[in-house]
């Protein structure tokens, strides 16, 4: 019996350790991903744990062409060292030293961008190169964004909600007589997704709500390629929805992307 009461004394305990992070950790990752993202990082997944007097905090994120860039140029000029590439470390301290005032924080932050694979982005070149000019005229960094993404996502090595992300900042910089050339560009990228070889994607599905074509009245239009069990529970399914704020009222988005 004393056993028993003990385990449940360091249960109570635990709880309490714990106590902020099951009320504020949805927070805590909402305000790290905006911080990341002022800095040109997007975020695929942050984790955040604890025991004892230590928080983990695991990130794993994509760095996008204009950062790169910037760091680039920075090294060859010697103002930067290639240790301190990304001072990570240094934003997440700042945004979030109040919080973990208390508890020794350890960090482990991952790029993404590693796990590119070449081969699928010159492949994804060659493909979407008409669209550079037509959808992508304002930045050449956003298209390379995208084609980095896009190989990550066939691979199934990053978040959908980033792939998200670079689409409704696409659809953002469109004017309204646009908006019928990005569905067709939805299109021929799901199409790629589907076809291509040994690739991960087995079905994909987009939705799209709003004001499209500048209509006085909001329509939706889905498009889907593939099979996806919507019905039932699958590992394999994972779903993302964000609002993409333009000069024609707000849009919503809605993904679903089924893997093997």
């Amino acid at each position: 019996m004393r056993n028993l009461l003990k385990k449940r004394i360091n249960t109570f305990g635990i709880i309490n350790q714990n106590k902020f992070l099951i009320t504020n950790s949805y927070l805590i990752k909402q305000e790290l991903a905006n911080a990341l993202f002022r800095k040109d990082i997007l975020a695929s997944s942050i984790d955040i744990s604890q025991s004892n007097n230590t928080t983990a905090l695991n990130i794993e994120a994509f760095t996008r062409t204009s950062k790169l860039l910037k760091y680039r140029k920075a090294i060859k000029k010697k103002i930067l060292k290639k240790t301190n590439y990304t001072k990570v470390n240094d934003l997440v301290l700042s945004k979030l030293n109040n919080k973990f005032s208390t508890n020794n924080l350890l960090i482990n932050y991952t790029n993404i961008n590693k796990n590119i694979d070449k081969k699928i982005l010159t492949n994804y070149f060659k493909t979407f190169k008409k669209f550079s000019t037509v959808l992508f005229s304002r930045g050449f960094n956003l298209f390379i964004d995208f084609l980095k993404i896009l190989s990550l996502v066939s691979q199934n090595k990053i978040n959908p909600k980033v792939f998200l992300l670079v689409l409704g900042q696409i659809f953002k910089n469109l004017t309204k007589k646009k908006h019928t050339k990005f569905i067709f560009f939805i299109k021929t990228i799901f199409d790629n997704l589907i076809t291509a070889e040994n690739n991960n994607v087995i079905g994909i599905k987009l939705v799209i709500n709003g004001r499209l074509m500048g209509k006085t009245r909001a329509s939706t239009i889905k498009i889907e390629r593939g099979s996806l069990s919507l019905n039932t529970v699958n590992s394999g399914c994972t779903s993302e929805k964000m609002h993409v704020y333009t000069l024609y009222g707000a849009f919503g988005f809605k993904i679903w992307i089924n893997y093997k």
